[in-house]
């Protein structure tokens, strides 16, 4: 059995396992209480700094937190940047760093400099994103481009930088599992170190008692997972989830926790002829690909539905993709955000959300910020009409691969009226032809499975 096994509270770990993971919860004890003492040092940011981290392993809702967090900031006129350590970056230790993936207009590298999750957020917010291995300089480089608040993405066991608000995520359905720390139980350190968060979110429709005694008096916010819209993540076109009526397709993601993406198909009434689930983080090489395609067409289905997080990576893939966007809900959205203001608010003791003035278009007074050139171009950088507005030390200290490319992102086009079309891709010979989505007359449906595709022999699930 894989130790994860042990995790819940039915199957108690063996002894070896319960010693490491008091051995290693000892290890984490200690060093943060050294943090709490003193004895090693938090260095403080030049802007504040909120954190949205877990204290269990697997995913939580930090990623769609920091999403959220960054669009929110920004509508109260803040200028948000996301640091990132790049989880599952390729070619890390030979890479500059930072690295400024996004400006606040979409991806500025390819998400294999990057790791999926800061891409994701490149692509669902308006803050810039960085990735470091050492997130304190990724702060410091953030403020030098014109952020004024930082969001730390999976930050809560990162104590070499001080925060302002240390956010502490929870998934409902999980509760604690059996307790114990890593690798005895899903725990990254016991859990005394709760006591340093600033406020808890829960991801659920329900909070379990456990985390409210756990959460105490600390501000505790429900977040539900909300469906939101099917996309087409090379076109940017969008449609409700009825658009998938009748229509046979097949399932895939590569996220810590897939059993939350078939919950929320099922919830909206899809049936996949097939699932098949990939380890976190799935780079999607060409094995995966292949799969992928041969998935599709044994199953006779007419297109894959995967998650905003896979489909970073698959932006190229052959077949049909489709996202189901989704996204965790506040119950009481402005209630979190002015908690975490008042918390940012005491930066350094003077800390203060900024002026009105900065909301919308900047006028003169407002600094260059990223994006922030007029038509005449900077004139403290030297760069004329035309030329990608980002500040000097993004070119230098950044080392950004190749030129940069031109600001922004196609706008997304309007929905479509009537009839759906399908994704624009070549048609393959060996696929059937028809609607990827459903015409007024019904889908056209392709042959039914061969009879002589073992069902069930590549580990994923089929149904006819």
């Amino acid at each position: 059995m894989r130790v994860e096994g042990y995790w819940s509270r039915d199957t108690p770990p063996p002894s070896f396992l319960k010693t490491l993971g008091v051995a290693w919860g000892a290890v984490m004890a200690r060093r943060r209480e050294l943090y709490r003492k003193g004895v090693l040092k938090s260095r403080e940011a030049p802007v504040p700094v909120v954190s949205v981290g877990n204290i269990t392993v697997g995913g939580s809702g930090k990623t769609p937190m920091c999403i959220f967090l960054a669009n929110a900031l920004a509508e109260r006129g803040w200028t948000p940047a996301v640091v990132s350590r790049g989880y599952g970056r390729k070619g890390a230790p030979a890479l500059p760093d930072p690295v400024l993936v996004s400006a606040g207009d979409g991806p500025l590298v390819p998400w294999e400099l990057s790791g999926d999750e800061p891409a994701l957020i490149a692509l669902e917010s308006p803050a810039m994103v960085l990735c470091s291995r050492d997130r304190l300089e990724g702060a410091h480089e953030a403020a030098r481009l014109g952020a004024d608040v930082v969001i730390l993405d999976d930050g809560f066991q990162h104590l070499k930088i001080r925060r302002d608000v240390d956010i502490l995520m929870f998934q409902s359905e999980d509760h604690l599992g059996n307790g114990c720390v890593l690798p005895a139980g899903p725990l990254r350190e016991p859990l005394s170190a709760c006591a340093d968060a600033t406020l808890v979110c829960v991801v659920g429709r329900h909070v379990h008692p456990a985390l409210e005694r756990l959460a105490g008096d600390r501000p505790l916010f429900r977040l539900r997972p909300t469906p939101l819209r099917l996309k087409d993540p090379r076109s940017g076109a969008s449609w409700g989830f009825s658009a998938l009526e009748g229509v046979r397709f097949s399932a895939f993601c590569g996220i810590a926790r897939p059993w939350g993406f078939k919950k929320a198909m099922a919830g909206l009434g899809l049936v996949p002829a097939a699932f098949k689930a990939f380890p976190d983080h799935c780079p999607y090489g060409p094995a995966e690909r292949d799969f992928l395609e041969k998935l599709l067409r044994f199953t006779g289905s007419q297109a894959l539905l995967s998650t905003a997080k896979d489909a970073v990576k698959l932006k190229d893939l052959k077949v049909p993709l489709l996202v189901l966007e989704a996204a965790p809900v506040p119950d009481e959205p402005e209630g979190l955000l002015d908690a975490v203001i008042a918390g940012l608010a005491r930066h350094g003791g003077s800390g203060t959300a900024p002026d009105a003035s900065r909301e919308g278009s900047p006028g003169p007074a407002d600094g260059a910020g990223p994006g922030d050139a007029g038509p005449a171009g900077d004139a403290g950088t030297g760069q004329g009409a035309g030329e990608w507005p980002l500040p000097e030390t993004a070119r230098t200290r950044c080392r950004l691969p190749g030129p940069l490319p031109p600001p922004g992102l196609p706008p997304e086009p309007a929905p479509p009226q009537g009839k759906v079309p399908p994704p624009r891709l070549p048609p393959e010979p060996e696929r059937p032809q028809g609607n990827v989505l459903p015409s007024p007359s019904g889908p056209t449906l392709p042959p039914a499975v061969p009879s002589s595709w073992p069902a069930g022999s590549t580990g994923w699930a089929t149904r006819s």
